[in-house]
């Protein structure tokens, strides 16, 4: 499925070349083999061989396809105008496929917060990435995601604050177990 969107799909319905596709095949798979992605754009575009604007056209090729989720900061202005503060791969279906079979020394966070971003935005919600915390969404709620050991440090003083745990199976307090999110989609 990758191999045709990549290959068949994006260069249809876009005005990517064919050539183009050995760029978003690397850039796929940077995104998917790395815990939370911040994207540094000078970096990865002088390591890909390509203009910052190009990509960026890459990007969101890659985001419009439906292979990565592009999470912006929660900002205003000029802020808003950048990169995405983190690229995840857009579900875990699609993560373990590009990361490789998840083993035991696969970065788990990426799974979750994987899991999570995909879950809250397919149920139609705005997700943002805060200074503080994994996660904030609709401009309102901050969620840190994390293991059953996973403390509320992160979040301290926060308003409308959550950790969203794995490996648990009831949630207390302002403690939510992750797989809760399965059900949004």
């Amino acid at each position: 499925m990758i191999e045709k969107v990549l290959f068949e799909d994006i260069v249809a319905t876009t005005n990517a070349r064919p050539s183009s596709i050995s760029v978003l095949k690397p850039l796929l798979w940077l995104v998917g083999t790395s815990k939370p992605f911040e994207p540094n754009v000078e970096r990865i575009s002088r390591t890909l061989g390509v203009s910052k604007p190009t990509l960026y056209g890459y990007l969101e090729y890659l985001e419009r396809s439906g292979l990565i989720a592009g999470i912006m900061p929660y900002a205003r202005g000029h802020k808003l105008a950048r990169k995405p503060a983190r690229l995840y791969i857009h579900n875990t279906n699609l993560l373990k496929v590009i990361g490789g079979h998840i083993r035991i020394d696969d970065p788990l966070g990426t799974v979750r917060e994987t899991f999570f971003q995909h879950q809250v935005r397919s149920a139609g919600y705005r997700v943002s990435i805060p200074k503080k915390a994994d996660f904030f969404v609709e401009d309102r709620h901050v969620f840190e995601i994390g293991g059953k050991s996973k403390e509320k440090k992160q979040i301290k003083g926060e308003k409308d604050a959550y950790v969203v745990r794995d490996d648990i199976e009831v949630g207390h307090g302002n403690m939510i177990p992750l797989w809760l999110f399965g059900f949004l989609y």
